[in-house]
């Protein structure tokens, strides 16, 4: 039995809008986001309608890989540490699969014009945010960790957060919009979208992401033709030169903001990420097998450094708190969902899927992001599109208008 489709319809925007809305939660011993409390409620209205579809191989991987990794904890260091993330896995899977229900319900059609408005109003209200918060420091702010509206000082950088309370989180989420965008630049709405993601995205400075982006970018204009290579390049100046005039009127010089973020690469070791790093792979060595346990790194850090920080590597961070066992399954599971991909076809249907993938998975190395919330709607949405294949065959793509 599925839900009426008429009402199909709000709860995926409402469910990706919640999603951006990271940085508004209430801490209750962990943050409860206001997404959870939407799934809770959504649950609650349609509890007679709720089932769990038959799991894909690549999710049986991912859940084997949380059940080692929080097995981990049990005989770990820090207990405490590892109970708290395990009680974070616990309602991030529970989430996933409410998700999961809710897009079952609805039709790939509606999934993507709730992806293209949703992506504007993130965009263009984390913008405002970002432009209220240099008018507010006075325009050319100096500090570290000051933050205001969508704004974050970070070592005299005006970086931008907008609607979450991190740059380099920001351009996670981002990624899906990014890459819908790009794959579908056909019409106002989507190039207003796609400016947008490239001004957003570039404000926050964040090396690693932007750099993910530009290989995005670079990857997918070898597979396209010339006239939306052509659209591409077109609508990426466009939002350049709206950069750069709107740097000159608020009167920040974004051109020597990003020289100096790409000098310092060489002076700053990745923002510390390579000690890090460093420090990682010395105690996975000292437990290779079982690793430290779940969520204990950054305890382990701070007693030989008195200062608590995450290894910013999901792999690393995998590698050395589940150990060899822990990796190797989440390194399966990465393996199955991209050759689902690739069975799918979604590679050549629906790009952008495939590229979100691929930029998270680069975006990964400098960030850690075990359970993430961008990530996991992600999931569920590439169940839905590996689903509806299954379901209806390759006839499926055939119905679909192409971006």
């Amino acid at each position: 039995m599925h839900i009426n489709k008429n009402t199909s319809t709000w709860p995926v925007f409402l469910l990706l809008l919640f999603i951006t809305l990271g940085k508004y939660n209430l801490s209750i011993g962990f943050s409860l986001k206001i997404y959870m409390v939407f799934l809770v409620f959504f649950l609650c209205i349609y509890f007679r309608f709720f089932h769990f579809s038959p799991l894909y191989h690549y999710e049986v991987l991912l859940l084997l890989f949380y059940f080692i990794y929080c097995l981990s904890g049990a005989f770990s260091q820090y207990p405490e540490e590892s109970i708290r993330v395990i009680l974070g896995v616990i309602l991030i899977l529970g989430c996933y699969f409410i998700m999961r229900f809710i897009l079952e319900q609805t039709s790939i059609p509606i999934i993507e014009t709730s992806i293209a408005t949703v992506g504007i109003v993130f965009n263009a209200i984390s913008l405002l945010l970002y432009l209220i918060g240099l008018q507010v420091t006075g325009g050319s702010p100096k500090g570290v960790e000051i933050i205001s509206y969508g704004l974050l000082v970070d070592r005299d950088y005006p970086r931008l957060i907008g609607l979450l309370d991190d740059p380099n989180i920001f351009i996670f989420f981002n990624t899906l919009f990014f890459s819908y965008y790009l794959t579908h630049l056909k019409g106002f709405k989507h190039s207003i979208g796609f400016t947008l993601c490239v001004i957003t995205s570039l404000l926050t400075f964040s090396r690693g992401g932007i750099v993910a982006l530009i290989l995005v970018v670079i990857l997918y204009m070898i597979l396209v033709n010339f006239s939306k290579k052509i659209k591409m390049m077109t609508v990426s100046l466009l939002g350049l030169a709206f950069l750069y005039a709107a740097g000159s009127f608020i009167q920040v010089d974004f051109n020597q903001i990003f020289t100096s973020r790409i000098t310092d690469f060489s002076t700053d070791g990745g923002s510390g990420r390579f000690e890090l790093w460093s420090q990682a792979l010395n105690y996975f060595m000292a437990h290779p097998l079982f690793g430290i346990g779940a969520f204990n790194f950054s305890d382990y850090y701070a007693f030989d450094h008195n200062v608590k920080l995450y290894v910013h590597n999901t792999y690393l961070e995998i590698l050395v708190e589940s150990g060899i066992i822990g990796f190797l399954f989440y390194c399966s599971f990465l393996v199955m969902l991209v050759i689902a991909f690739f069975r799918t076809k979604l590679h050549k249907q629906s790009p952008y899927i495939v590229l979100t993938l691929f930029a998270f998975s680069l975006q990964m190395v400098s960030l850690s992001l075990i359970i993430n919330e961008a990530f996991f709607i992600f999931l569920a949405l590439a169940f839905k599109y590996i689903s509806v294949f299954d379901k209806k065959g390759a006839e499926f793509y055939d119905e679909r208008p192409r971006g």
